[in-house]
């Protein structure tokens, strides 16, 4: 018999909604930096992106609390081990969030937002969502992770999709379940 066909998800759903392969699971529910997991695995680089002031969709500026028109840092990167691309991602900041201590996550650049993240003050992720998935420029569907993280008191979102090539290059099963 052959699976249903997939379909995306266009909703976030909590980690626990979701069957996926165990290791799998294990990448989307580890409380730990991305990036530094990613480069236990080969070189790590990456790719900046869109990066501009924009008016988030209204699912993130729901999660984030944001008034209706309010805008925010967006800040879209790939992650590549290797020279092959592993992790899209897209980043909200509100400008309430790039004040004081926080200002200079607005100037990543080429440098991993995971990173300065988690160091200290260690940021704090309250909320994990995920879904399958396309983070679009012609990417396949994939797992997708979204984290809302408090860092010194302020809030933003972090979405991450887990494209195939990372799976293949960890030996993991690519196998996706609505």
């Amino acid at each position: 018999m052959l699976p249903a066909p997939l379909h995306p998800d266009s909703h976030w759903r909590p980690l626990e909604q979701l069957v996926m392969p165990e290791q799998i699971r294990d990448w989307m529910a580890d409380p730990d930096s991305l990036t530094l997991r990613l480069k236990r695995h080969g070189q790590f680089r990456v790719v900046p992106g869109f990066h501009a002031m924009a008016v988030p969709t209204l699912a993130e500026r729901q999660l984030l609390g944001l008034p209706v028109r309010q805008a925010a840092l967006v800040r879209e990167v790939t992650l590549l081990l290797d020279n092959t691309p592993v992790v899209a991602a897209r980043s909200i900041l509100p400008v309430t969030s790039l004040c004081g201590a926080n200002r200079s996550l607005g100037h990543m650049g080429s440098r991993s937002l995971g990173l300065e993240l988690y160091k200290r003050p260690l940021c704090q992720r309250d909320q994990v969502w995920t879904r399958i998935a396309s983070p679009g420029h012609g990417h396949p569907l994939c797992w997708g992770r979204q984290s809302r993280f408090i860092k010194r008191g302020a809030p933003l979102l972090v979405a991450e999709y887990f494209l195939p090539a990372l799976w293949e290059k960890v030996g993991a099963p690519q196998t996706l379940h609505l």
